[in-house]
Parts: C-alpha cells; structure tokens; sequence
C-alpha cells in the first residue's frame, strides 16, 4: 500500500502552492465564471494547470498579475494599487483588476445615467477616453466595465461645461496603441 500512494504522490506534478491559486479565487478575483476563466485560459490570456481533465485546477497567479496589468496599459488605465512594503508581498485580489470591482458599473446603468439610447453612442464616449472603462477581451459581446467614479466625474464635467469638446482636447485620447492588445503581449 505504501508503494501506491508513492506512486500516486510521484505522479502528481510539483508546484509552489503559493504560486497557483484555485479557479474560484480567480472567479473572484476577475468577477467571471469558470467557463470564462477556462475561455482565458484557452486564449493564453492566464495560465491553466490542468491536473485532471474533469478535476482540480489551478491557475498561475503570475498569470493574473500579468493579465491586469495588460488590461490596465492596453486602455491606458492609471495603476493605482499601494505599493507593497516588500517585494515578496502580493497585492491584495480586489487591486488587481484596472480598477476594483466593487466600483464598477456596467453598460445599461451608464447609458440611463447618459440618456443614450444605443450602445454605439457609449462606446464612441469609451474610445474617446471621456472615462476609464475596459473589456477583458476585445471581442463582440464581451461586456464593458466602467469605473462609477471615473464616469461621475465625466457627467460632473458635462455638467459644469455643456459645451462638446473638441478633437484637439487633451482630455480625449483613444485606449490601446496600434498593434498592441491585451493578448499580444503574451
């Protein structure tokens, strides 16, 4: 009995616990389900660790860093996590994504806080950089996330100064830079 549980304990891969995390707590981490995360995975986006087809599996938390940080250049949102005291240290989950989930907004309460009736005029708003928002995959029908205090801040403005601004307007900028997206820096 004792040769097969050293059999068994020989054949499972060996990793630092402390360097993979379970699919769940990246769920939470990310706000998505276990098919998005798999989906991620699938894309290169995060790194999967497949110990069993139809069981336990771990993701690289190296991978999720990575994966925000990416999110946070591609749409040029600011990194405003606290800088951690020593190098060893992780950030905590809820600074992980551009901005915390717990202050996100989506599409429909933006676009009734707006008045807009379609999706587009959003959109145009998002690209033109009047407030941060980003997607965790540039794809149709990937849901955008849009920071509550980034967008109050833009309705706050629009309030103050009705006026449109103009093409020339250092407060508009368009997300990402050619050739660069959240998956080609994999």
């Amino acid at each position: 009995m004792a040769s097969a549980s050293s059999q068994i304990s020989s054949s499972l891969p060996t990793f630092a616990e402390k360097e993979y995390v379970d699919v769940a707590r990246t769920e939470a981490i990310l706000g998505v389900s276990w098919q998005t995360v798999v989906r991620l995975a699938q894309t290169g986006m995060l790194d999967l660790m497949d110990l069993r087809p139809r069981g336990w599996k771990k993701v690289r938390y190296g991978s999720i860093v990575d994966f925000c940080d990416r999110l946070r250049q591609y749409y040029l949102i600011p990194d405003r996590r606290p800088a951690l005291s020593a190098p060893y240290l992780r950030h905590r989950d809820v600074d992980l994504l551009p901005f915390p989930l717990s202050i996100t907004m989506c599409m429909s309460e933006a676009l009734q806080a707006t008045g807009l009736a379609d999706r587009r005029g959003l959109r145009a708003l998002i690209e033109e950089g009047r407030f941060e928002a980003y997607r965790l995959m540039d794809a149709p029908g990937v849901p955008w996330r849009i920071s509550r205090p980034s967008f109050t801040e833009y309705l706050a403005e629009v309030h103050r100064n009705p006026a449109p601004d103009h093409a020339g307007s250092q407060r508009l900028h368009r997300y990402g830079r050619p050739g660069f997206s959240p998956e080609s820096s994999l």
